[in-house]
């Protein structure tokens, strides 16, 4: 208790600093376009969903032929190779039973085709998505100062995800603040000061403040009172087996509730498709300690795992917000699960 008031304490400092000019980063409100706007018509080199995934969906539905081949129906020992396809789909072993209880015994009563496997691994893979409560996909913003604190391991893309979000919301139209809460990496407050310029956005990134907790505090404070509509409180990268430092986040949590009661109002996961099952374990950690409210897969196009997408809905009943397909600014695309099961299978 008394490490957080003292948090506050140098908190204020921090903000004089901050009023007085030190520690910011500050650009003029950009204008929203219709060429920046998320809902403008898609350029000529706007990747479909489909092409993006299309190394997923060989690994997935790819799979699932290549056992099948040659063959004009299912029986039973089918099932088995079906499991074992699933099973190295990185969809994950809770999902994979799932799906096999559900589409086995609908193979089962008839004299199924692949056709038939294939419609229903549809119906039942859309139903583990519309189990996750579809008004929890969108991004959270609440009228005022809207607080998302942004989580995940090293290497998953959290930093270069914040940016993107940042420049997607600066198109809408939205007063963004970024506040560079992962102090112990110099690179991580570089390549941000580099998004923000590049997004026309404010950044706080305090040179006397290295406590990770102090910085989401004091950002939070200038956000309200300079009326940003977001902030997006970047932390430093840690790998989920490490409790010390997810205590830190707890912490750091802790100290965003007392600044502003019901901040943050996303807690972001920032997942690497390509990290497959261990993406499931990453999950189950961050999302025990500070109550997660949805997930950013990024990558998705470069890799064949993107069925863990499934496995995340399924098991941990957590949405998933958004998707990187790519490296542009667009390529991180809001998740729509309907189109994400036609583009895999």
């Amino acid at each position: 208790m008394e490490l957080e008031i003292l948090i506050y304490a140098i908190g204020g400092l921090a903000a004089l600093s901050g009023a007085l000019g030190f520690g910011y980063y500050s650009f003029k409100k950009k204008t929203p376009s219709k060429t920046t706007s998320l809902s403008s018509s898609p350029r000529k080199d706007y990747r479909s969903l489909e092409d993006a995934l299309k190394k997923t969906k060989e690994g997935f539905w790819g799979k699932l032929s290549n056992t099948l081949a040659g063959k004009d129906s299912i029986s039973k020992k089918e099932i088995d190779d079906i499991e074992e396809a699933l099973y190295t789909s990185d969809l994950g072993p809770k999902t994979v039973d799932h799906l096999i209880t559900r589409v086995g015994s609908i193979i089962e009563e008839k004299s199924s085709t692949i056709q038939t496997l294939h419609q229903s691994l549809k119906e039942e893979i859309n139903k583990i998505f519309s189990s996750v409560n579809t008004d929890s996909q969108q991004l959270k913003t609440n009228g005022s100062t809207t607080v998302w604190m942004v989580v995940g391991v090293n290497g998953a893309g959290k930093t270069t995800t914040i940016g993107k979000l940042a420049s997607q919301q600066v198109a809408l139209g939205k007063r963004v603040l970024i506040a560079a809460g992962d102090t112990f990496r110099a690179a991580a407050d570089e390549q941000l000061k580099v998004w923000a310029t590049r997004a026309e956005v404010e950044i706080f990134s305090p040179e006397g403040i290295k406590d990770p907790s102090s910085v989401a505090c004091v950002s939070i404070k200038k956000g309200e009172s300079k009326d940003f509509d977001i902030v997006i409180i970047d932390t430093a990268g840690r790998l989920h087996t490490q409790k010390n430092l997810m205590e830190e986040l707890k912490k750091m949590k802790r100290v965003m509730e007392k600044a502003m009661p019901s901040a943050p109002h996303e807690t972001l996961l920032v997942l690497d498709a390509n990290s497959g099952q261990n993406a499931l374990m990453q999950t189950e950690q961050f999302h025990s300690a500070l109550d997660v409210t949805g997930v950013i897969l990024t990558k998705m196009d470069g890799s064949a795992k993107g069925g863990v997408a499934v496995g995340i809905a399924c098991e941990h009943k957590l949405p998933i917000k958004m998707i990187g397909v790519g490296e542009k600014i667009e390529d991180l695309r809001p998740f729509n699960s309907v189109e994400f099961v036609d583009s895999i299978l």
